[in-house]
This record gives C-alpha cells, sequence and structure tokens, in this order.
C-alpha cells in the first residue's frame, strides 16, 4: 500500500504526465521543426494531459461502468481497491495513441487546410503566411530556379527546404545548371543538391504543384492522340 502523500504525489503524475507524452509524440512524428519555447510546451502538454484523462476516464466510464463524478474520486480510478498498475499502463498508452494521431494531423497539414478554409470564409489577406513569406511561397511550388551569388543559375524539382526563421537552404532534385561562360542549360548528373542561405541571390517559382500536374495531363493526352480521337468519335457517335 502506498502511503497517502506518496499516493497524491504518483496521482499528481499519472494525471499530468499523459499530456507530455501526447506532446512529444506527436512533435515527433509530426516532425515540428519550429523551435517550441518551454512555457509554450509546458501549456500545450497541461492542456492535452486535460484531454487525454478526459477522454480517458469517459471511455473507462462508458466500458466498465466507472464514474467520476468528483476530482477527488479520480484516485480511486487507480488505487481502489488497490494500487491497478495495469489501468496506469492503459492510460499511458492511450497517450501515445492520441500523439500518434495528433502527428499524423500534422503530416497532413490539417492546421494549414483548417486555416485555409477559415480564410476563405472569412475575409482576411490571402498574402499573409503563418510563418514567413519563404515558407508560403514555397508550400504551393514544384520546380524552381535558383540564382546563385556566383551568378550560376539552378533548375531543379523541389525536395525540401529550411523554415520558420532557420538558415535558409533548399534542396533539388534533377538540377540543370547554366554557369556564367556555358550556352544553354546542362544536367550536371547529380541526384540532390542543397544550396545554403549565404549562397542564394533569388529564388523563382517556375512550376507550382497545381501547374506542374495540369502540364503532365497535357502531356499524356498529347503523347495518346488515338485514344483521345476514339474517344470524340464515340461521343459523335452517340449525339447522332
Amino acid at each position: 500500500m502506498l502511503t497517502g502523500s506518496v499516493q497524491n504525489l504518483f496521482l499528481a503524475l499519472v494525471v499530468v504526465v499523459p499530456g507530455f507524452i501526447a506532446t512529444q509524440v506527436t512533435i515527433s512524428l509530426g516532425v515540428v521543426r519550429t523551435n517550441l519555447s518551454k512555457w509554450r510546451i509546458l501549456i500545450t502538454s497541461l492542456a492535452a494531459s486535460l484531454f487525454v484523462v478526459t477522454v480517458f476516464l469517459w471511455i473507462l466510464e462508458a466500458m466498465a461502468g466507472t464514474a467520476v463524478t468528483q476530482p477527488q474520486e479520480i484516485g480511486d480510478v487507480f488505487f481502489t481497491p488497490e494500487f491497478r498498475p495495469l489501468r496506469v499502463l492503459q492510460l499511458l498508452t492511450f497517450s501515445g495513441v492520441i500523439g500518434v494521431f495528433g502527428g499524423a494531423a500534422l503530416a497532413a497539414d490539417l492546421p494549414e487546410r483548417a486555416r485555409s478554409c477559415l480564410w476563405s470564409i472569412v475575409p482576411s489577406s490571402s498574402q499573409r503566411n503563418f510563418h514567413e513569406p519563404w515558407e508560403g511561397t514555397l508550400n504551393e511550388a514544384a520546380r524552381v530556379q535558383i540564382i546563385k551569388s556566383d551568378g550560376s543559375i539552378a533548375v531543379g524539382s523541389l525536395y525540401k527546404w529550411s523554415d520558420d526563421g532557420k538558415q535558409l537552404q533548399i534542396a533539388l532534385k534533377n538540377v540543370e545548371w547554366r554557369k556564367p561562360g556555358m550556352d544553354g542549360f546542362k544536367d550536371m548528373g547529380t541526384d540532390i543538391e542543397l544550396f545554403l542561405g549565404d549562397d542564394i541571390e533569388q529564388v523563382s517559382v517556375i512550376d507550382t504543384r497545381e501547374s506542374a500536374i495540369e502540364r503532365r495531363r497535357e502531356e499524356n493526352e498529347g503523347d495518346n492522340p488515338e485514344k483521345n480521337t476514339s474517344d470524340s468519335n464515340t461521343e459523335e457517335s452517340t449525339e447522332s
């Protein structure tokens, strides 16, 4: 049996720790690269603890009939009639599951989608980006052109880029170069090229994701003229 003070301390940890677990799992799986302050993580974790514990108790009440009507009764869930380590493990596991869902939401960019949906309903400036123009502009880019400080030009498919105030870095794939003194662009045969901020003079978006998809669709239609002719003949015969 745990003494009263030790029991209260352990109960406090059981109630608070789940939020920290859920928050850290979300940050890790969601690849949150923003530099979060300690206070922000603390407040987020405490809010997550309130959510996780509330949902856990609600599920426990629905499945096991263990109702909690007063705050002091939360201890009974874990210490009545004796300490129940399995229930603590269930809570911690549930915290990890919530963190996985949170990470999946960040990976799917649900916050950005919700923000875009809200901005489409509420009048606001569509030119404002939540973090900064650098990240907001590249979010929709598919193919970019980079002018370096030495005057050379690189064109390639956007692979990765830094965000949220970090040193500007861009990685491109399938890069073609035009260096001073060269006529036209040349493929150097590299898989990925990394460009660092001090060496970047200008970045231009050649194709957005939407325009790239549209161009690929038009190219596919151009490569299959027989199919297009067949579809057209089918439509004419249907009309007749």
